[in-house]
């Protein structure tokens, strides 16, 4: 059976385009082929959600597909071809949908030491704790 790009995309007609960015972003960091090992099913599905995505989130192009009686479903012979961006694989690497989508998360601080934190903060953090570790040997040794 085939689907339409909100189905694709996990959502309702009326969804918002903050529900479309939503489903968008857990399904291309769960469906990234960078995340799958490049896996070919991983690369189609994944394809499948950016362009679901690039025409539902543009309201123009949402408009026109929602009015074209031929979008009832993915993959029609009938439907227009769907061409990728110039720079796909710079808007749509794996980093940059983290980066992008990501920007909510709260923590941060000397003790987030998640994927995103860079290596200075990674070595400043062990030069920490190995001169804690150290005084607390010297305090042991003294007492």
């Amino acid at each position: 059976m085939s689907s339409t790009y909100y189905d694709i995309l996990g959502i309702r007609k009326t969804a918002t385009q903050e529900e479309i960015k939503q489903s968008f972003r857990k399904l291309a960091l769960r469906y990234h082929p960078d995340k799958n090992k490049n896996s070919e099913e991983s690369k189609k599905k994944f394809m499948q959600i950016v362009e679901a995505y690039e025409v539902l989130s543009d309201e123009i192009s949402r408009k026109t597909y929602d009015d074209n009686s031929y979008y009832k479903s993915y993959g029609s012979a009938q439907k227009r071809q769907w061409t990728p961006s110039a720079d796909f694989d710079h808007v749509y690497s794996y980093d940059e949908i983290k980066r992008k989508y990501m920007q909510h998360n709260f923590g941060g601080g000397m003790w987030d030491i998640s994927e995103n934190a860079s290596a200075g903060m990674w070595k400043a953090t062990i030069i920490l704790l190995a001169s804690l570790g150290v005084f607390a040997v010297f305090i042991l040794l003294l007492g």
